[in-house]
């Protein structure tokens, strides 16, 4: 797990450092991995932009008056634009800027619903599905510098899948390095919506490892993982899975 959380923070430090990550709010996912090498998955629910503290390094010291004011603008102006640059034109609290956003995610494929609820939220859809090739990532930001998925499968040199889901990790995670989310009560962020749903995966491959407080159910030659995502559990209990497809 060490290796892994270290990769993903190597990663997401430039979110970090903007004080800003793209997760999930409240939703219902499923992957299936057939042995046929065919591949399907659904997400439907909510995506939001999750604001934390403000990045200490950011702000002026040592300033007055009409000097300090012209640093905060300044540095406002270089955080959107960074901001803008990572997510693919979105900025948090850019209400114009965010449907804007939604209107051009939804023109890509498998975006079946996109749309802007205020606050930094969307309410979303996606399908995809088809042969499963070497890597997989949801959500892709077209025009984004960077990429901080839900969900991810990577293929391993012997050919196992292995699942994973850096963005469901919650406050005892990476996001949590960004500092306490605003959650109503400060007056000037949105609130953020607490992150709460159901991921599951549906194989007939074997499963070689899942972290699933249940195990895994079996259906004949069916095997089903589910884990409630309420993100409070941290990296340890963010859904992983090693799955080993026939093809």
């Amino acid at each position: 797990m060490g290796i892994y959380w270290k990769w993903a923070l190597a990663l997401v430090t430039p979110m970090l450092l903007a004080g800003c990550l793209l997760i999930p709010g409240k939703f219902e996912s499923q992957l299936r991995l057939m042995n046929d090498g065919t591949y399907s998955f659904t997400y439907a629910g909510q995506m939001q932009m999750a604001e934390g503290d403000d990045n200490p390094m950011s702000s002026p010291s040592g300033l007055a008056g009409d000097e300090a004011d012209s640093g905060d603008a300044a540095n406002d102006t270089q955080r959107n634009s960074a901001l803008s640059a990572m997510f693919g034109g979105a900025v948090p609290g850019d209400d114009e800027g965010m449907r804007k956003f939604a209107e051009q995610l939804a023109k890509y494929d498998g975006w079946n619903k996109v749309e802007y609820m205020g606050d930094n939220l969307f309410e979303v859809e996606y399908a995809v599905s088809g042969r499963f090739d070497q890597m997989f990532a949801f959500p892709t930001i077209p025009g984004a510098t960077m990429q901080f998925p839900f969900v991810q499968i990577i293929r391993r040199s012997g050919g196992e899948l292995e699942v994973l889901t850096p963005a469901m990790a919650g406050p005892g995670g990476l996001a949590g390095a960004m500092g306490p989310m605003p959650m109503g009560g400060e007056a000037d962020k949105p609130k953020m919506q607490p992150i709460d749903g159901t991921f599951t995966i549906v194989t007939d491959g074997e499963v070689l490892g899942n972290n699933s407080e249940d195990g895994l159910t079996l259906d004949g030659a069916t095997k089903t993982m589910r884990w409630q995502v309420d993100g409070k559990s941290g990296p340890d209990g963010s859904p992983r899975a090693i799955v080993k497809l026939a093809k």
